[in-house]
């Protein structure tokens, strides 16, 4: 006894033997199927790179945004240390006037009485600044007042000896003046010194930092 039922695939597999178009049909289905395997296989590819990409690119954005932060703090840092090189010359061409007074202080013989010190300053050079425009003097002038008794000289010329050796490098002595004799025996004298703002002061007894203390 034959079945009166055929199941779906019997139908299906009976349409592939004799129905040509249906072959033809089944044949293009199965290609297009085999031709998606490796379209399949290359966006899978794709997505992977796009996803790596992906990655280095916000990688970089970060790093980006890292940067430019670091720079804005360093910005800040370079704008205070260029306001601080501005100050170089303004400090380097200052004289160290309490320095100076010891010198003189050491210098003068006992013999010798110091009335009057006068230090003046000339030749200013104009130095721009944050805070505005600074007059810095290029050359000061040092003016000393004594009197000496009767008869030491030696003790005048021991003094500017020894101012010589105290005053800084380049200091040029331009006068010494000796006026007429007092009513009680004392004679005035007047010793004049220019003196250069070089920055070396060691013979006023400065220590010289060699390198700054880090920050």
């Amino acid at each position: 006894m034959k079945h009166l039922f055929i199941s779906q695939e019997g139908i299906l597999l009976q349409r592939y033997k004799h129905d040509r178009v249906f072959r033809v049909a089944g044949s293009l289905l199965l290609a297009t199927t085999f031709l998606q395997l490796p379209v399949g296989i290359f966006g899978f590819f794709l997505w992977n790179r796009f996803q790596a990409e992906s990655t280095v690119q916000s990688q970089n954005r970060n790093r980006t945004a890292d940067l430019q932060s670091q720079n804005t703090k360093l910005r800040e840092v370079r704008q205070k240390l260029g306001q601080i090189r501005q100050w170089e010359p303004i400090l380097r061409n200052r004289i160290p006037s309490g320095a100076i007074l010891s010198a003189i202080q050491k210098g003068i013989p006992s013999d010798v009485a110091l009335d009057s010190i006068l230090v003046e300053t000339g030749h200013y050079q104009a130095i721009p600044t944050v805070g505005g425009t600074y007059r810095v003097p290029q050359d000061y002038m040092l003016l000393l007042q004594a009197t000496a008794k009767s008869g030491s000289e030696g003790a005048v010329d021991r003094f500017k000896e020894s101012l010589a050796k105290l005053l800084p490098p380049g200091s040029e002595l331009l006068r010494t003046l000796q006026l007429d004799k007092r009513a009680d025996g004392l004679f005035p004298i007047q010793i004049q010194y220019s003196i250069k703002p070089t920055g070396n002061y060691l013979s006023l007894g400065l220590t010289k930092i060699s390198e700054p203390d880090s920050l």
